[in-house]
């Protein structure tokens, strides 16, 4: 097939990708949306020069999927045009059915790589922010508005992927609950407990670094997981929560309330299987503070 010619333009800046969007996303922005695939809904915002997509965990939007090559191919940025690009991939990259090396892409292109399907959703269409909106339904609790059980799943993948084979980049995760919240829906009723919950987000979410990831994964269950922290580390911050958690004055139905929480947290370790016993394990140590007291960190 006859080779296009790529636009001149700068790679040399730094290439961020947000993998799950924020409600502040700037109205009508370029965007890939995987419209089949086992990350579907997922919004990938083209606001920088140049992504790289692929199965290694150093592209931008990383396709865990054996016939996806280690760097597949990229979309790079002149202006307003977008232009996709094969990298030499083993099964090629397939635009609207059809193997590429280079071509632009206009509104509406479904991009193929492996088995994922990208929609290309092209600057000014007001189509993204309807994706946008469903991704933030699918990923979000309705109650707190941190990410659900799911979403938390899927980030725990990714960063456990980008660790294996890897020494030196430490990852913590805790399961937080709050004590004794059986008493808040039996005395206060459920309005009453999802107030609780409410203003416990609020609280967890003012004392949490920006790095990390905070998540509503069950009715009284949080979790938190932390990028690049060491055990201690970890400890000590999570204790800082806990004691911001049992100073604060909650307000639920007119009353005056004090909560505690008890906290399990767990570093990563390269004998885990994956996020089952990452998680299994944050348990254990949750459910042995709660036996031994709550209110504390294990």
């Amino acid at each position: 097939m006859t080779r296009k010619t790529l636009p001149d333009m700068s790679t040399d800046a730094d290439t961020l990708l947000s993998q799950d969007a924020s409600p502040s996303a700037a109205h009508g922005n370029a965007c890939l949306v995987v419209i089949r695939g086992a990350r579907l809904g997922t919004r990938v915002p083209l606001d920088n020069a140049q992504i790289t997509i692929g199965r290694d965990s150093s592209c931008d939007f990383q396709i865990s999927e054996r016939n996806v090559s280690r760097t597949h191919c990229r979309i790079t940025r002149h202006s307003e045009a977008f232009w996709l690009e094969d990298l030499g991939s083993t099964n090629r990259t397939m635009l609207n059915g059809n193997a590429v090396e280079q071509a632009p892409l206009s509104d509406g292109d479904q991009v193929r790589v492996g088995s994922t399907v990208l929609k290309f959703i092209g600057p000014g269409n007001i189509e993204a922010d309807y994706h946008l909106e469903l991704h933030e339904n699918a990923v979000r609790d309705a109650l707190t508005g941190l990410y659900n059980r799911r979403q938390l799943i899927g980030v725990l993948e990714h960063e456990i992927r980008k660790r294996r084979g890897r020494i030196g980049q430490p990852l913590a995760l805790a399961l937080l609950d709050i004590d004794h919240f059986k008493q808040i829906n039996d005395e206060l009723g459920h309005l009453g407990g999802d107030s609780a919950l409410r203003q416990l987000t609020a609280v967890l979410s003012d004392h949490v670094r920006p790095r990390n990831i905070l998540a509503r994964i069950g009715g009284e269950e949080f979790a938190l997981l932390m990028p690049e922290t060491e055990l201690e580390d970890a400890r000590q911050h999570l204790d800082r929560i806990r004691e911001a958690v049992a100073d604060y004055s909650f307000e639920i139905e007119g009353q005056r309330r004090r909560l505690t929480i008890s906290i399990g947290v767990v570093a990563w370790v390269p004998e885990m299987q994956g996020t089952s016993d990452f998680l299994r394990a944050a348990d254990e140590f949750l459910y042995r503070a709660k036996r031994t007291g709550r209110n504390r960190i294990c």
